[in-house]
């Protein structure tokens, strides 16, 4: 990871965002409730205050020690003893729905006392002693606006100083009570939740014990700069980059040597690499190599040892790193996106080096995502062209600044995952120009559209009750991820989670830069049809059976079926056949495409002759259906069990042909049930009549056509499609039209 951040810090530096590099010892705290502990010059609390939530607090701390002045008690401050009435109040003021919370603490604070025991030793002499020694590094503060942390650790060491009639346990045993004074005063629920944070703690379930979940910040009072200031970061972190003469600093005198990432001579680092606090990776070590992996001692190396690379360097590779995943940045340079396990989500970096504004990611994700697979995507017809614009937008920031040739202007992108709770790896990485990623998103369009332009399904949106035809709609490239962990079988219904694809090989996939385009695009072909042919046979028999008029009425059959996912995957079969060089101009005319067509319109044909000869009453499967898992492997077959079953409905439909006027009733009926029949009726007559056409030009062709992935995914898109809309030659189909419409 540390050479791909190499890359991402020269490009941060070329930009010109700011970073704010900090010491390795210096890390952001936990979010958890805190409270604003102030000392006074003798030691004492002056007073205490909850931290805001939005506060993230700094901290100095040696790997997961010494924390100051961020400061976690292992356990809860009170002594709960275990009986009914106390586990009853207890149990109410932990709960966060329970109206009476603040009474149950004020009531339980009546019997409770400071738990002596288990802070004995709170504290121990690791935490003092390495005060001590941070007090010496940070001498450079002194009489600066900063010498808030100074005084603080002063502060600190003197309320804990037995010799001066104070210590540790006494410290917390004021911070209880003044915390408690300030509870009883204050009605605000902040108060609430650090109260009971500190005080009761929240129970382990793995531990079997009571656990602190609440921490305390130290400040020393007085000072005009809060502990809490984010300036505060940079100037401890550079009086802590100098070095100290002191001779029992930990032997933190500087050694120089060649950095293992830059090649040049600089001081290098001792101690703990840097450990970022990240979105969605969390606590990032840069480099983990540690004593408590076994497979990680084969030469007996750890840490900086294991490699040696300059203090400032890594510094500003974990400044950079930060910098570029700040919140003001989210959608803009970073981003969640789903990895391929199942509940797996990676951090995606990427940033335009000329123009650090330049909202990168808007390209490659989608635009709702959540860190799971999304349940509910934007549909809407002009998706395509929101992308398309969004891109356009991109690239004319960038050509304002650099001018009309990008082709120079590189793109950096890296995705990040969290492997255990140490280690961190990058799963992919690329660099790019601008005009490639331009190029690119013209050609996923181009792919997105390559599809019949009249198919819908119908959607039922969030808040609605009837559901309304959608189209095909945009899919992000990375958005393929969280798209091929889905697979659908019990014929379409049902969806488990799976191994999906990773980010390197859809991202090589919409770039389309080298020759194996071709073949990672017939992978993910097959991948598709595996995983979602059943959820596209499925729907598109559901369509068959009911027409846009009956959608609302059969709602509990369209819920079974994801239609939204429906439309995704069309979406990206006509962006995969765009990548084999199958332009749906061509292939629409062809064998694959046409069988479909032919067996959708077997199954309408069906479904209009149980509209009029049995009432309504549709079979599970319909003619079409039945034969279409014969026609992915047998084409030929295919349309020969269809022929020898056609004849029957061949004559109803030559029969129905003769009653105009019956069929005119059934549509101009008042009832309802009854109109539909009728479309039904005049919908399956005009399906009849194409059909022949169509089945003679098949006839001679199927023997010799190649049955590969292609022929299965042209055939699936036919049978998906249907036949489009009948043009307006003559009153009776102008009728049939207007009635799908409706």
């Amino acid at each position: 990871m540390l050479n791909e951040l190499v890359i991402v810090e020269r490009g941060v530096r070329h930009v010109g965002i700011k970073t704010v590099p900090r010491h390795p010892d210096v890390k952001d705290a936990r979010r958890m409730p805190t409270l604003l502990v102030q000392l006074d010059d003798k030691g004492q609390v002056a007073s205490v205050r909850p931290v805001p939530h939005i506060v993230t607090p700094w901290t100095l701390r040696d790997a997961q020690h010494n924390s100051f002045p961020f400061v976690k008690p292992k356990g809860p401050l009170w002594n709960v003893l275990e009986n009914p009435k106390n586990d009853a109040l207890r149990a109410s003021a932990l709960d966060k729905k329970n109206s009476n919370r603040r009474k149950a603490l004020l009531d339980l604070a009546d019997i409770m006392s400071f738990d002596v025991e288990a802070f004995d030793d709170w504290l121990g002499k690791g935490l003092l002693e390495r005060l001590r020694e941070r007090r010496q590094q940070l001498l450079k503060l002194e009489g600066t606006e900063s010498d808030v942390v100074l005084a603080t650790i002063n502060r600190f060491l003197l309320s804990c100083n037995l010799n001066k009639g104070n210590g540790p346990q006494q410290l917390l045993r004021q911070v209880a009570e003044r915390l408690m004074e300030e509870f009883e005063r204050s009605p605000q629920d902040d108060w609430i939740e650090i109260a009971v944070s500190l005080l009761i703690g929240a129970f382990d379930n793995k531990k079997k014990e009571w656990q602190c979940s609440g921490a305390l910040l130290f400040e020393a009072h007085g000072k005009d700069l809060s502990i809490f200031d984010p300036r505060l970061v940079s100037s401890v972190s550079e009086a802590l980059g100098q070095p100290s003469s002191e001779a029992g600093d930990k032997g933190n005198r500087p050694t120089l040597g060649i950095c293992a990432l830059t090649g040049i001579e600089e001081q290098l680092l001792k101690g703990n690499f840097p450990q970022p606090n990240l979105h969605v990776l969390g606590q990032t070590y840069l480099f983990a190599k540690n004593r408590d992996i076994p497979a990680n001692d084969r030469y007996g190396q750890f840490s900086v040892d294991a490699m040696h690379v300059g203090q400032e360097t890594v510094i500003r590779l974990s400044a950079a790193f930060e910098a570029l995943t700040c919140d003001i940045r989210k959608n803009i340079t970073w981003r969640a996106i789903p990895g391929e396990s199942p509940k797996q989500s990676d951090l995606l970096l990427a940033f335009v080096e000329v123009i650090p504004d330049a909202p990168i990611v808007e390209s490659l994700v989608e635009e709702d995502f959540s860190d799971e697979a999304s349940e509910e995507l934007s549909i809407t017809q002009d998706s395509i062209s929101a992308f398309e614009k969004r891109t356009e937008r991109m690239i004319n920031l960038v050509k304002a600044t650099v001018g009309d040739d990008v082709t120079r202007t590189p793109v950096q992108l890296a995705v990040f995952r969290k492997v255990d709770p140490a280690n961190r790896k990058v799963s992919c990485a690329n660099t790019f120009s601008v005009a490639d990623l331009y190029q690119a998103a013209t050609n996923w369009a181009t792919g997105e559209r390559n599809i019949p332009s009249w198919v819908r399904l119908p959607v039922l949106k969030k808040g609605e009750r009837k559901p309304q035809p959608a189209s095909p709609p945009h899919i992000a490239p990375l958005g393929m991820i969280a798209f091929s962990k889905q697979l659908y079988n019990r014929g379409g219904t049902k969806r488990q989670e799976v191994m999906g694809l990773p980010a390197s090989e859809t991202l090589g996939l919409f770039l389309d830069r080298n020759k194996k385009v071709w073949q990672r695009a017939k992978r993910m072909l097959r991948l598709v049809l595996n995983r979602r042919a059943a959820l596209l046979a499925g729907v598109a028999h559901v369509q068959h059976q009911h027409t846009p008029r009956s959608w609302e009425r059969q709602l509990e059959i369209i819920k079974k079926f994801d239609c939204n996912e429906a439309l995704r995957t069309i979406t990206l079969l006509g962006v995969l056949l765009h990548k084999l060089s199958r332009e749906k101009e061509t292939y629409m005319n062809e064998t694959a495409f046409k069988l479909g067509q032919l067996l959708a319109a077997a199954d309408i044909v069906h479904a209009g002759y149980c509209a009029d000869i049995r009432g309504g009453a549709v079979p599970p499967s319909l003619l079409g259906n039945q034969v279409f898992t014969m026609a992915q492997t047998a084409p030929a077959k295919a349309l020969a069990t269809l022929c020898r079953r056609w004849k029957p409905y061949d004559g109803w439909a030559k029969k129905a042909t003769r009653e105009p006027s019956r069929i005119q009733a059934l549509v101009a009926n008042s009832k309802k049930d009854e109109q539909q029949r009728g479309w039904d009726i005049k919908k399956a007559l005009r399906y009849a009549r194409e059909m022949g056409p169509i089945a003679a030009e098949l006839a001679p062709l199927l023997g010799a056509c190649r049955v590969d992935d292609v022929f299965r995914a042209e055939l699936l898109l036919g049978y998906m499609s249907g036949l489009p809309k009948a043009q307006k030659q003559d009153n009776d189909v102008q009728d049939q039209n207007q009635g799908q419409e409706d």
